[in-house]
């Protein structure tokens, strides 16, 4: 294949070593004729296009033809589209897609899952990750959970039970992010990439609490298996990805096992956010520095289906402690072999299975990741009746297991309880003992998305 020594210097692609991911120039890849290169264009567009980036960028680096066809922009939108949720037609603020993939590697798979929690003591914390292609950001916000002014109702069934309207006001923290990535030039083709570098070291963003001297920084975790029992998430999660919490891991300790060396054991279910404050001559008393794990859940365990339709992310009133985000499950709620299609009219709510909710976010009393309710069975076994009493006239009413417990979740311990299920996307929790009824409603994670 003729080489072309009438150009100076050109830009090559991602090139991966097992040591980290960069970007080269001066490098003119030798001459190496292939049959490969004798199909037509749109076939090798094809074959390339099922290509990862690094490997794009390894075939890129081998002769001069397949840097042009490496370069196409189509085959970076594919690779930055595969990674959000919506796809998007152009790159928006940057000059190509390539430019805005390798501006924000290896992050892509925060707004791919969008879904994180945090482990914070006692209460946790509950994110959305997005890329918001307006201003060429990866960018993450707290969800949080208004009641507003409640009103009170008389349960006919029980007038001495207490029930308090619970109508949330859900939204995303928009003054305040959690998570900003954002390329300084993105029009610039020159400029340097600064998500790229190191995996061992920390990114800072870019935060407007900078202007308070507090600072954020984001890291990597390994995906190598914790070297503790002191993991995230908690087990009662299902996940086939755990990293360690222990904060000697830290990411400028030299040597650390639980950080990422290669492109090849960096965990695209976990990373670490740092924020410190740096007061200099002004005096503080609280904390200066708090580093804090997120992972992300599959899709998985919060997507309703018409076996699980209970199945997804809620929001519960837990009176003087406010609205908390829980992860509603439902275990087995069908025989595998049974179609739910044979058992069922397509429009009947399907009852059956265990039904059980564990806390995202939390309390003093029952922190993050542990369960808040348990109903073994909410079809035939575990029913109790289905009431004709207002304001619950026509629901299901099944036998279930409230989590209570002392400050610092001491002394804990299930209390007998009933849920109520109105619908797939508003359940009533009557604690017998408490003669209280709490509510709870699904959260919309796409309508979110799209504030």
């Amino acid at each position: 294949m003729e080489d072309d020594t009438s150009s100076g210097t050109y830009q090559s692609d991602l090139v991966s070593d097992d040591s980290s991911i960069y970007v080269l120039a001066d490098e003119r890849p030798s001459r190496s004729p292939s049959w490969f290169l004798e199909l037509p264009a749109e076939i090798i567009h094809w074959i390339l296009s099922y290509l990862s980036a690094p490997d794009l960028a390894r075939a890129s680096a081998t002769c001069r033809a397949l840097v042009d066809h490496g370069s196409s922009d189509l085959l970076w939108a594919g690779l930055v589209n595969a990674r959000i949720p919506h796809p998007i037609e152009h790159p928006g603020v940057f000059q190509s897609f390539r430019r805005l993939y390798l501006a924000y590697h290896p992050c892509w798979f925060i707004p791919q899952h969008k879904v994180w929690f945090a482990d914070n003591e006692n209460t946790g914390s509950l994110i959305l990750a997005r890329y918001d292609n307006r201003r060429g950001v990866v960018e993450a916000y707290r969800i949080l959970a208004e009641r507003g002014t409640p009103s009170f109702d008389v349960w006919e069934a029980n007038p001495d039970v207490i029930i308090q309207s619970f109508d949330p006001r859900i939204h995303l923290w928009l003054d305040d992010p959690v998570l900003f990535l954002k390329d300084p030039e993105p029009s610039s083709s020159t400029a340097p990439i600064q998500a790229l570098g190191y995996l061992s070291a920390e990114r800072r963003m870019p935060m407007a609490l900078e202007a308070q001297h507090v600072y954020s920084a984001i890291s990597f975790c390994s995906n190598t298996k914790p070297s503790s029992d002191d993991f995230w998430p908690p087990s009662i999660i299902p996940s086939d990805s755990r990293v360690s919490r222990d904060l000697r891991n830290h990411p400028e300790e030299p040597g650390c096992p639980q950080v990422p060396k290669y492109i090849s054991e960096l965990s695209e279910y976990a990373f670490r956010l740092r924020k410190w404050a740096n007061y200099r001559h002004v005096f503080s008393s609280g904390p200066r520095e708090a580093t804090v794990t997120y992972s992300t859940l599959d899709p998985s365990l919060y997507t309703p289906t018409k076996k699980k339709p209970y199945q997804g992310i809620w929001v519960g009133d837990y009176s003087a402690h406010g609205c908390e985000f829980l992860l509603f499950r439902q275990v087995d709620p069908i025989s595998e072999s049974e179609d739910p299609d044979e058992t069922a009219d397509s429009t009947e709510i399907v009852q059956q299975g265990r039904l059980e909710a564990i806390k995202l976010t939390g309390d003093p009393n029952v922190p993050r990741g542990q369960y808040s309710f348990i109903a073994e069975d909410i079809g035939p076994k575990g029913l109790i009746r289905v009431t004709t009493d207002e304001p619950f006239a026509g629901s299901r009413i099944v036998h279930c297991e409230g989590h209570v417990a002392g400050l610092g979740f001491r002394d804990d311990c299930y209390i007998k309880s009933q849920l109520i299920l109105m619908s797939p996307d508003f359940i009533g929790h009557y604690w017998e003992e408490m003669g209280h009824i709490s509510y709870y409603r699904r959260v919309d994670i796409d309508g979110l998305l799209k504030t």
